[in-house]
């Protein structure tokens, strides 16, 4: 077994918009499609140019893809626990392909990353992320941090999009 320790880097930026609002705010810079309908567009294609040129539309002004949701608001309201809540789950073939060619199948398990925005307990809203390079940063790699910048910067853009 091998354990590594590194740091994580967690943004957190107070909203003065309504959650409603930064919700559908995020939404409208992300596009959208499950992993079956990405899988089936890797399917149908013949190339990975093919493919690019498939899913390109996909990914919205942000560069990312929501590829799933949870509700976490929706989930504990059976608990009950009072809460509004929803981690986006995005990401990008595209992008993914640089950080594996560049960092190998173990980053995988950072893939898709997410973006949180929630209601905390005074009811401002907060938009919320775990940047990548610091994650990435673990395997002393320049190719990597390079492509995990870009990821960064991208994921700032979309959180600023949402709260500001």
């Amino acid at each position: 077994m091998n354990v590594t320790t590194f740091t994580n880097s967690h943004v957190v930026i107070a909203s003065a918009k309504p959650f409603t609002q930064a919700v559908k705010d995020i939404q409208a810079e992300m596009g959208r499609a499950n992993t079956e309908t990405l899988a089936e567009k890797l399917s149908a294609s013949k190339t990975f140019e093919e493919f690019t040129e498939e899913i390109g539309f996909l990914a919205g002004r942000s560069n990312f893809i929501n590829v799933g949701l949870l509700n976490w608001g929706k989930v504990m309201s059976r608990v009950p626990i009072s809460m509004k809540a929803i981690l986006f789950i995005i990401g990008n073939p595209l992008t993914a392909k640089k950080l594996l060619e560049a960092g190998g199948p173990e980053v995988g398990l950072y893939l898709p990353t997410k973006i949180y925005v929630y209601e905390d307990s005074e009811g401002v809203t907060q938009v919320s992320y775990d940047q990548i390079g610091p994650v990435m940063a673990q395997y002393n790699n320049p190719q990597l941090d390079t492509v995990a910048a870009a990821i960064d910067n991208a994921l700032a853009n979309l959180a600023d999009k949402a709260a500001n």
